[in-house]
């Protein structure tokens, strides 16, 4: 960089480059155009959204995967349940095979995407980050989930803003013998789609699955174990979230937040947090097998720790 010049392009001189104006007015562009490619894409084929290589050529966010969530269409829809009040959503969905591998064995949710467009609407209610793609931090929590089994057994879980699939959550209820799980979100869209999930996969415990708005929790139900994956961006949102942390987490619980650094959000986060009187403690190598994907993108010229790289962040009363 061009010790003579700040980061708005400006010489010691303060004169401006006309050259530069252009080059930074075009970057600006190709960035819109980037944001406008995405929410056109989720508008008009949600069922292709997700990602089949680390970075998306569309997406805001470059870095799109960790590569550790495999995806494969169904040919026949997976139905476990004989409720036929769920038929239609179910036969209205196509079905998918989101499965991860760790240590050789494989572990599989099927997760049905919804067979319409999202309306403008749809787009613009409470937290609609979950509807459109499986997201890094969701990615690598069910990741940590499937790795880390034995913290939930006989735990009861919940999972908040989980989006369309509550991937980490419903990891947990398959595998990590829980009392029962709890899988949330403050859109009802999502939770609809949720609720057809559940019905065609096969649980060894009680699932249940609600529209949670943080603003809104019941200090009565108590829980063992909170997940929740990239949540920590809505400055508006922060304090409830902390709130809703505090009423459902018991005294002796611990709760698992993934989230990039992302400028000072997750910061801001512990701090309010530590406040509210949580013991936050931040791990950045919580897996391996994740943090030699990081190494390796480190060469990526397209990828950033601050936007891309979940960090692990357990939270306590004690």
């Amino acid at each position: 960089m061009d010790q003579n010049k700040d980061i708005f392009g400006l010489n010691s001189k303060c004169s401006i480059s006309l050259n530069e104006v252009i080059q930074l007015g075009n970057e600006k562009k190709k960035v819109a155009r980037r944001r406008w490619a995405i929410l056109a894409k989720a508008l008009k084929s949600p069922t292709e959204s997700q990602p089949s290589s680390p970075t998306d050529e569309f997406s805001v966010r470059r870095i799109s995967s960790f590569m550790l969530l495999k995806t494969q269409e169904l040919s026949a829809i997976p139905t476990i349940s004989a409720e036929n009040r769920y038929a239609d959503q179910i036969k209205n969905r196509t079905w998918y095979k989101y499965s991860i591998n760790v240590n050789e064995f494989e572990y599989y949710i099927n997760v049905g995407h919804r067979n319409r467009t999202f309306s403008a609407e749809d787009l613009m209610g409470f937290n609609n980050t979950g509807n459109v793609c499986i997201w890094p931090s969701e990615e690598t929590l069910s990741y940590y989930v499937c790795s880390n089994l034995e913290k939930f057994t006989n735990k009861n879980v919940i999972e908040l803003g989980g989006g369309m699939s509550c991937l980490a959550g419903l990891f947990t209820a398959k595998y990590g013998n829980p009392k029962y799980v709890t899988v949330t979100d403050g859109n009802k869209l999502s939770v609809d789609n949720v609720q057809a999930t559940l019905k065609c996969n096969d649980f060894g415990t009680t699932v249940k699955c609600k529209v949670l708005k943080w603003n809104s929790a019941i200090e009565s139900e108590k829980f063992d174990v909170i997940l929740c994956a990239d949540c920590l961006f809505f400055d508006d949102a922060r304090a409830d979230l902390i709130e809703c942390l505090w009423a459902y987490l018991t005294n002796d619980g611990i709760a698992y937040i993934m989230a990039p650094q992302r400028g000072n959000t997750l910061d801001n986060f512990i701090t309010q947090s530590e406040g509210k009187g949580f013991i936050c403690n931040k791990v950045l190598n919580y897996s391996n097998v994740v943090w030699e994907k990081r190494v390796a993108l480190l060469d990526n010229c397209d990828y950033d720790d601050n936007i891309h790289y979940p960090i692990l962040i357990e939270v306590t009363k004690v």
